[in-house]
């Protein structure tokens, strides 16, 4: 069998037996079954943008291609809309703003595909996707047939969901949709208020996108740098761990899991990560970006392996200096 490359926004080499873009439930079924009579096992992939690909992805990386926009007005403020999963995410932003639909405005200028936004429950500057999703229109890959999960169905957390953690691998998310309805825009974010401040605009639901794709081009690395934008999810502390990390360094903390027994507080990993003097610190062809810590960059031939070991090395650190497990936010696919 002839190998092919894996397309992924880290640009990284991995070498994927084969590579099958489907464009509707028929065509996820076709390649599973084919999967199945050929012995090769299947791994869901979408466009690539949050994952870290090793040397080698055996068997057949499925990526979903199911293309479309849909928009049902329900009252003056309240939409209903569709997007199908190989659409980009930034796209549909761009698309429900255009039609003045505000909601995802916070969410802009997010990389990859819309049927990886729910797999990643993804979020950014006080929103989160699990706030506005109706329902995910998925192919069960056990029942062979489509379902349409209802929002309460896909165990929604912080950068998590059914599609990752209780059942992945299970579901190919064909097509999201949303509710969207009149709300004020999440303007009180630091970043975002004091870019709307140098704008000197009120906080519209336009303003906001306009400011929160002005705050990512200027924290994040340009296209032609690879990487999987946040590379660790922030960490959620209890009251003791966070007194004992202020021990070490300044640093803010607000309320997570409301229905935990007891108060939890959500930190930032960036803080931790350059507190602890990692930022611009490069390893071979891996550095850690300078203006977002968060941030893994491939300066140019870099393997997953070494982006993982340095991720590993960083997570190493901040455990032994503050007692705080930072835990990645992209999967790791195939093997060395």
């Amino acid at each position: 069998m002839t190998s092919c490359q894996l397309p992924n926004t880290l640009g990284v080499s991995c070498a994927a037996d084969e590579v099958r873009d489907v464009a509707d439930a028929e065509g996820v079924a076709a390649a599973l079954a084919d999967a199945e009579a050929r012995g090769l096992p299947v791994t869901i992939v979408g466009g690539g943008s949050n994952i870290v690909p090793l040397a080698r992805l055996p068997g057949m990386a499925l990526r979903p291609r199911v293309r479309g926009f849909a928009f049902e007005r329900l009252a003056a403020d309240d939409w209903r809309v569709a997007a199908g999963a190989g659409e980009t995410w930034h796209e549909l932003v761009r698309a429900a703003l255009g039609r003045g639909i505000a909601g995802l405005e916070n969410l802009a200028l997010i990389p990859g595909w819309v049927g990886a936004a729910p797999v990643q429950n993804i979020g950014a500057y006080g929103r989160e996707l699990s706030e506005f999703v109706e329902s995910v229109e998925v192919f069960d890959t056990c029942r062979r047939t489509v379902a349409n999960l209802p929002a309460a169905a896909c165990g929604f957390g912080y950068r998590d969901s059914l599609f990752k953690t209780t059942a992945p691998g299970r579901y190919v998310i064909l097509r999201l949709n949303l509710r969207l309805r009149a709300t004020t825009p999440a303007a009180d974010y630091v970043d975002v208020a004091t870019e709307l401040a140098r704008l000197g605009t009120r906080p519209t639901a336009l303003a906001v996108a306009e400011a929160v794709v002005r705050v990512r081009r200027r924290k994040l690395p340009p296209r032609r740098l690879g990487n999987v934008g946040s590379f660790f999810k922030n960490p959620t502390l209890s009251a003791a761990q966070l007194d004992q990390v202020r021990g070490r360094i300044d640093i803010a903390a607000f309320p997570a899991d409301a229905d935990a027994d007891e108060p939890r507080f959500k930190v930032s990993a960036a803080r931790l990560i350059d507190s602890a003097g990692w930022k611009g610190v490069r390893h071979g062809a891996v550095e850690v970006w300078q203006r977002q810590p968060l941030v893994l960059v491939n300066r140019g031939g870099a393997t997953g392996r070494q982006v993982l070991d340095l991720g590993h090395r960083i997570a190493a650190d901040i455990a032994a200096k503050y007692g705080v497990l930072l835990e990645l936010e992209p999967a790791v696919v195939g093997a060395d």
